[in-house]
């Protein structure tokens, strides 16, 4: 029997711009799904900031996705990232509050950090989509070259600061370390959070490792420079770490910032490879891929910047 579940989302500063449309109709169906699928209808977490995320990043992914779809895939995204960035503030202390959620009216015009963040990442996500819909191809590779650098800054940043999360588990919490494996800066993968996406686009490996045109040549010489960026990540989360994670989410924290650093690797490979191997169907689905994740990633910021009541996080009900 197929369960009826709904969504219950609580307010945004933002729920519609240039590149997306918040739609708790159009999530629907993917919390059906999840709830069929055995998921927990109580974990809001593990749906919201997890499956939904990455579900709808890897539909982003896909070939030709209709305009329409994608405005609606980056409103999941929109949504996973901003209430995600609560959650994340709520737990990033080792007793974090359980204070219910309060509704807050908004403003017509709000000027808040949050809705400026959302606004600033969905000017981003629009010109992505924009190009992935309607660009010659050769406009698709110069941006997927231009977004490498940028991609491997946030892939090693948040590699360094997955490493920090599983070396400073709560007091009676079993490491996770053995979660993530790596041979290489970019050669990760995880089993906290499996999916597909993490190694569609692994084949570029070998290409960065022995690279045999300029292109790659590049590519390896721009992913030596920029492995520095763990260190930045490390370092900025040593000090947040000090304080000690919450008991009772660090197992999803560490499944929902694996999933986010194999979304990263991800979107960096698929835009080499679009790049060096001049694959502008790659090029197409890398760009609306880094459209979701900058989305995510600017409404995750939005979320830490809010000034929502603790406990702010929507919610799935089975009936």
């Amino acid at each position: 029997m197929v369960p009826d579940v709904s969504v219950t989302l609580p307010p945004m500063p933002v729920v519609s711009g240039a590149s997306f449309t918040v739609s708790g109709d159009f999530m629907k169906p993917f919390a059906t799904n999840f709830v069929a699928a055995g998921g927990d209808p109580a974990d809001s977490a593990r749906f919201f900031f997890g499956d939904l995320a990455v579900k709808s990043l890897d539909a982003l992914a896909e070939d030709n996705i209709p305009a329409p779809q994608v405005r609606l895939l980056l409103g999941n995204l929109a949504a996973s990232g901003y209430f995600g960035g609560i959650w994340l503030r709520d737990n990033l202390h080792a007793t974090p509050t359980s204070t219910p959620a309060i509704t807050v009216p908004v403003p017509a015009i709000d000027l808040s950090p949050s809705a400026i963040g959302i606004r600033l990442f969905d000017a981003v996500s629009a010109g992505l989509t924009g190009v992935a819909a309607d660009a010659p191809d050769w406009v698709v590779s110069t941006v997927a070259h231009v977004s490498v650098p940028v991609l491997l800054a946030l892939y090693g940043y948040n590699r360094g600061y997955l490493q920090v999360v599983l070396e400073h588990p709560p007091a009676g919490v079993s490491s996770m370390q053995d979660t993530l494996s790596c041979t290489g800066f970019l050669a990760c993968s995880s089993t906290a959070f499996p999916l597909e996406l993490a190694t569609r686009y692994d084949s570029a490996l070998e290409k960065l490792a022995d690279p045999a045109t300029p292109g790659w040549s590049e590519m390896a010489m721009w992913t030596t420079v920029l492995q520095g960026a763990t260190g930045a990540g490390r370092f900025v989360w040593e000090g947040l770490a000090q304080a000690g994670f919450s008991l009772a989410s660090y197992t999803a924290l560490v499944q929902l910032s694996s999933a986010y650093l194999m979304v990263s690797k991800a979107a960096v490979l698929s835009s080499m490879t679009a790049y060096a191997d001049g694959d502008a169907a790659i090029g197409r689905s890398s760009l609306r891929l880094q459209a979701g994740l900058w989305m995510w990633s600017g409404a995750y910021f939005a979320g830490l910047a809010s000034g929502a009541a603790p406990g702010t996080i929507p919610k799935l009900v089975a009936h």
